[in-house]
């Protein structure tokens, strides 16, 4: 169990969701619903954690991150591959060949008490320990006070705090949104990467060295249904709490169809992080 954080949430069991690969409107839409919810909630539930994967592929862009110079339109195109604009920060990801993960909970009460940081790590801790159950030595990075910023537009080229490293080179990426009293953060987690697909759709060259998949750090190929099973362990290894199979609520579901529909699939949030005067006179309310 984590060092200075309860067990659970009062005991009470994990809600898992584990989705079929789906599109990337829908999958941050099905993120977002499930944020609101727990925002919205009288009685704050257990946590949700979800796994997924993308399908078709898709480049997500970070929530106040400039479309501009982070994509090229021509080589998604010609690559058959989405663009869509994550609700959370950080810069362009590639899902193609990945689980993805996403942690939902409430904040202010166990496990996830403390702040961003404290979140950050709780999580991370988590993640090392399923990822270990594959033969992967992850390391969560430490903050470092004064280090320089890095400007690449690509998350996996750079490794944040508490995101996390095998032999030096970034393996896992996350990113987090905080809203009423409610948090989601949700990760790349790479099954096997491409970086010369990676350079074409973000019109850049990527240096390799810099970030490893699943497979690099493994040794070997790793079933996605095996890394699902690996960070269910680790979650309830590290909170100490039993994560049961689950789905999304009804009112979740219609929430993400909404989102989908006039938030996701809307070219104004995709190109410029932002409702467009359409949406937000027809669609039903949407965070901006």
């Amino acid at each position: 169990m984590i060092r200075g954080e309860a067990p659970g949430s009062g005991g009470a069991p994990w809600r898992l969701i584990v989705d079929e690969p789906d599109d990337g409107a829908w999958n941050m839409a099905v993120d977002e619903a499930i944020l609101e919810a727990y925002g919205s909630a009288a009685q704050k539930p257990s946590p949700t954690l979800r796994l997924y994967g993308w399908r078709p592929a898709a480049l997500s862009l970070g929530r106040s991150q400039r479309a501009e110079g982070a994509h090229d339109a021509r080589g998604l195109a010609a690559l058959g591959i989405g663009l869509v604009r994550r609700p959370t920060g950080g810069v362009a990801v590639l899902h193609e060949f990945e689980r993805t993960y996403a942690v939902v909970g409430a904040l202010g009460v166990p496990p996830f008490s403390g702040g961003v940081i404290a979140t950050y790590r709780t999580i991370a801790e988590a993640l090392r320990r399923g990822l270990k159950r594959l033969g992967v030595e992850a390391v969560p990075v430490e903050p470092r006070h004064g280090a320089e910023r890095d400007t690449s537009a690509a998350c996996f080229e750079s490794a944040g705090a508490w995101e996390l490293v095998a032999n030096g080179r970034k393996l896992v990426g996350s990113a987090q949104a905080r809203r009423r009293g409610a948090f989601l953060q949700h990760g790349s987690i790479p099954l096997r990467s491409d970086p010369s697909r990676l350079a074409t759709v973000l019109g850049a060259p990527i240096n390799a060295s810099r970030f490893v998949d699943l497979e690099g750090a493994a040794g070997g190929a790793v079933d996605p249904a095996a890394l699902d099973r690996a960070c269910v362990a680790g979650f309830e290894d590290a909170f100490g709490a039993r994560l049961l199979p689950g789905t999304l609520t009804e009112g979740e579901a219609l929430r993400a169809a909404e989102l989908r529909c006039w938030k996701y699939d809307s070219i104004a949030w995709t190109r410029g992080g932002s409702i467009g005067s359409r949406e937000a006179r027809w669609g039903p309310a949407v965070s901006r």
